[in-house]
Order: structure tokens, then sequence, then C-alpha cells
């Protein structure tokens, strides 16, 4: 109805909005309530992200410091924030330092900087301290590329998995779907058997940062694959479509993990000699149906 619709209004409403910090008065901002409140609103895949990145610098603080065990998180974070400014730069700049000699590429590097100027943004904003990072990071060595395999390419890969073994078929799928449908690796993990109808050809797809599921057609060769693999696939015709092989997933359906697609297609490339991740052959897909409407 419209008054549930209609913005809630006045000194009633506004006590019921949920409070973004829940901080008793009087009682100070601790790295613990930094970091929650930093997570907040955040998705589940960036948090994992950003935790990786505080647990190598937490890793780093600790080895630079002599502490053995290694300190946590918050604990690592706790102590940045309490540094004077110089101090906070100085370790913050020997990070950096440290995982350019780690050999980790620019990408990654930006980011684990990124991470420790965002959270120590918030830091100064809520009051812990009166600086945040500023420190840059490193210079991107050459755009990275973006360009996807060619067509022939990714023939050249379906020829090298044409076996009918739970392996192949599987990869075989893998490689048809992101081509054909150009997912992305975690639109393709997302996919369940119950929602794909191969029949009509057509299959339900949560995209990335959207709240519903949308229809999207496959194309009968990406059908046919499909149906292969489901002929070797182990276990109950429903769940997920791609499974892990042996018991080796995290997922208790057995679901396949990204790293595991991302594994898949990197050996699948090397077989006829490409570098191949995943994104990349979603960006061939995405290529080629560009190329096709200008046609």
């Amino acid at each position: 109805s419209m008054t549930q619709t209609a913005l809630v209004r006045g000194h009633a409403g506004r006590s019921t909005l949920p409070a973004p910090l829940t901080i008793a008065a009087g009682r100070k901002h601790t790295a613990e309530t930094i970091l929650r409140a930093w997570f907040e609103g955040k998705a589940t895949h960036t948090i994992t992200a950003y935790k990786h990145d505080l647990e190598d610098f937490a890793l780093y603080l600790s080895r630079a410091l002599g502490m053995s065990p290694p300190m946590d998180v918050t604990t690592a974070v706790g102590k940045l924030f309490r540094q004077s400014s110089p101090s906070a730069h100085e370790i913050v700049l020997g990070f950096r330092q440290y995982l350019v000699s780690a050999h980790l590429s620019a990408a990654s590097i930006n980011r684990h900087i990124a991470t420790l100027r965002s959270v120590t943004t918030l830091g100064r904003m809520l009051g812990m301290m009166t600086w945040c990072i500023e420190v840059s990071g490193v210079k991107l060595e050459k755009r990275r590329q973006t360009a996807g395999p060619t067509v022939d390419e990714i023939k050249a890969m379906l020829a090298a998995t044409s076996g009918d073994s739970e392996a192949e078929t599987r990869a075989y799928a893998i490689v048809m779907v992101f081509f054909t449908l150009g997912l992305r690796v975690a639109e393709l993990c997302r996919l369940n058997i119950e929602e794909t109808d191969l029949q009509r050809g057509q299959t339900w797809v949560l995209g990335k940062g959207r709240k519903e599921k949308e229809l999207i057609p496959i194309p009968a060769a990406t059908v046919e694959a499909i149906r292969r693999y489901l002929v070797v696939r182990p276990g109950p015709q429903r769940g997920p479509l791609f499974l892990t092989r042996g018991n080796r997933g995290k997922h208790t359906d057995g679901r396949l993990e990204t790293r595991s697609v991302l594994r898949v297609i990197r050996e699948l490339g090397q077989r006829v000699g490409l570098h191949v991740w995943c994104h990349g052959l979603r960006h061939a897909a995405i290529t080629v149906a560009t190329d096709e409407s200008h046609a």
C-alpha cells in the first residue's frame, strides 16, 4: 500500500530506522567496531577478498615486529590505528615493498593498499585517529589483456576435450556455457539443473548485482554439451548443474567452486598452448556477440 512505500517521516519514524553503528554513548571505537562497520553492507566474496588482504598485512606487521605467533587482523589493524601518521605510513610503505618483492601482480598489490586506505579512512572519519593512509598503489605494468581467445582457439580447446569421461564432458560443457552464454564464473557455478530447461533451451541466471534471476536462451550446441555431461554426471539429477569430482568441495551439495573452474580452464588452455582464463572466455563471447550484431 501507499503508506508502506511512503518514506517514514517525523521523529517517531526515524527512531525505527536501523542504527548504522551500534556504539554505546561515551564508548570509544575500537579496531573491531571499525572493521565491523567497514564490512557492513559488503558482499560476502568482497569481504573474503578484503580479509585475505588484511591477513597478509597482519602477517607482515607481525614479522616486521618479530612477533610470534602472528597477530590476528583485529590486533594488527588496532596497532596500525595507534601509530602516528609518519609511523603508519612507514609501515604501509614497507608492506607495499614486501608485496612487490613477493612478485604479486600490480593489481593485487594495489588492492591490498586500497584495502588499508579504505579502512583507515573510516577509522579517521569515526575519530580513531587524525590521519588516513595516503600511500598510492604501484603502476600497472601494462594494460591487462582483456581480449579473450579467438573462435579458432576456443575450437581447439573444445577439440582437446572431446572424450566422454566425467572430467572431459564437464570441461567441454563449461567452455561451451562460458563462450555461448558469456557468463561470469560465479554465474556459471550457480547454475542449477531444476532451473535449466534443455527441452526449451533456456536457463535462469543470477547476474552480478542482480536481485532476481533472468531467463537466458541456451544455443542447441551448448544444450547438447550439457546433455553429454549429464549422462556421466554422478548423483541425482537435481541441484547444482556442475559438480566437483570426488568429494573435494567445500559445498555440501558438491557444487563446483570458482577456483576449480579457473583451474579446469587454465589446464585446458595449456593443452593447446594458450594462456586462458574464465573471464577471457566471457570477453570472447561478448566480442563475438557485438561483431555479429554489426555484421
